[in-house]
């Protein structure tokens, strides 16, 4: 029988997708045939004529994994589709997914099925990550962010929920633990939780600044900025090296100058279009190569002229917005960076903190265990409606291939 596992969060960003991806490389590393799942998504991206789910695409591309996208992500939340949902206009995306699912496991030796959100998310399609979690029989595992008593509210917050539908749960994975607090929430969140809610907690995973800093490509696609200058389609190019701090220049050009050449950061410079000074001094920074500076964003509109014209005969990357300076500034601060299958570094520390600091083998023995079946009544009859539909399928499709041979 097929084993699989439900990776479920207390909240948006928390980490299911690096948590994925670091189960997936440990799963593949061991010779299991992986399948993975995103039964109800909602960021999707164009790939080709299609609109397929974001993370199934990165799973698939990063690790080779068979199955079609459109299986991998058999519910897209496309616009407007909540509310032509509530109008009856659109079905409930249930059969979708058992079907997407069934199709899956056939195909695996053990199936990752990640969740969006916190346990409750899908309530509007009447379809909880915890109800998709029951309908697929899932253990689950809860990620949540690092720290001690909003983390803890969350966990057994999410851990009750998931009970409540039925759901296995396997323990805890604890994402984004500060470094410096690192061994203090450890030892907290392993009495609070292991201890008196008798979680399991398989590792605490600490924060890496590379993991949440965009790149200038990442900064352009999100915000939806104009590029100025510079060849922003370029893979290899100062484009996809990663911003670790931003610059608000609305001081003097000399200061400016030197915070961004003492700074061991890759800096972004944001100012006003009209700050002819600050602009001619971050061609200055360009043109004596400091590593540090990564481009420019400006606020309002082009520069003058004879400033466009010095700007344009160099490489340096420069975007532009109609948003002011400090709007721009926090937008850009405020970005949730998801990793992309071109993202060839982070997903190695990713996988590499998983391997370090979760314990892979006890998580493996558990995801293998035999489980015990909660399904409800009605998810049970459900369960055996879609498997007689299946199977008059099968009989409709081999009679139609039957009638098609000679002499048929």
């Amino acid at each position: 029988m097929t084993s699989r596992v439900f990776i479920a969060a207390t909240g948006r960003n928390a980490g299911k997708t690096s948590v994925s991806l670091g189960l997936i490389s440990l799963l593949v590393a061991k010779g299991y045939k992986v399948g993975y799942m995103k039964p109800i998504a909602q960021r999707h991206v164009r790939y080709g004529s299609r609109t397929v789910a974001e993370d199934a695409l990165l799973m698939k591309k990063v690790f080779g994994l068979g199955g079609d996208l459109e299986v991998m992500g058999p519910f897209i939340v496309e616009k407007d589709l909540t509310t032509r949902y509530i109008q009856g206009k659109v079905k409930s995306p249930e059969g979708r997914i058992l079907k997407a699912y069934r199709e899956i496991e056939r195909e695996s030796d053990v199936v990752v099925i990640e969740g969006t959100g916190h346990a409750g998310v899908g309530s509007i399609f009447n379809l909880s990550n915890a109800a998709v979690a029951g309908l697929l029989n899932a253990p689950v595992v809860i990620v949540g962010e690092g720290g001690v008593g909003s983390t803890i509210d969350r966990l057994r917050l999410n851990h009750s929920f998931l009970q409540s539908h039925g759901c296995s749960v396997l323990g805890v994975i604890v994402n984004k633990v500060k470094p410096d607090k690192y061994d203090k929430i450890g030892h907290l969140l392993r009495t609070a939780i292991g201890k008196r809610s008798n979680l399991r907690i398989f590792g605490f995973i600490p924060h890496r600044s590379i993991l949440s800093a965009p790149t200038l490509s990442v900064v352009k696609e999100e915000l939806r900025l104009k590029v100025l200058n510079g060849d922003g389609s370029n893979a290899t190019s100062a484009w996809n090296e990663r911003i670790e701090s931003i610059v608000v220049a609305t001081m003097e050009p000399h200061e400016v100058l030197e915070t961004v050449a003492r700074s061991k950061d890759r800096t972004l410079i944001v100012t006003s279009s009209d700050r002819s000074d600050i602009l001619l001094g971050a061609l200055a920074l360009y043109h004596s190569k400091v590593p540090s500076f990564a481009g420019l964003v400006l606020s309002g509109g082009p520069p003058a002229r004879i400033i466009m014209d010095l700007i344009s005969v160099t490489g340096l990357p420069v975007l532009v917005s109609k948003e002011g300076i400090y709007r721009l500034a926090s937008l850009i601060h405020g970005l949730t960076v998801k990793t992309t299958p071109e993202d060839e570094l982070k997903i190695k520390v990713l996988t590499d903190l998983f391997r370090k600091h979760v314990a892979g083998e006890d998580l493996c023995e558990s995801i293998f265990a035999p489980h015990e079946v909660t399904l409800s009544w009605k998810t049970r009859i459900r369960l055996k409606l879609l498997a007689v539909s299946e199977f008059f399928f099968r009989v409709v499709a081999r009679l139609k291939r039957l009638m098609g041979q000679p002499g048929g």
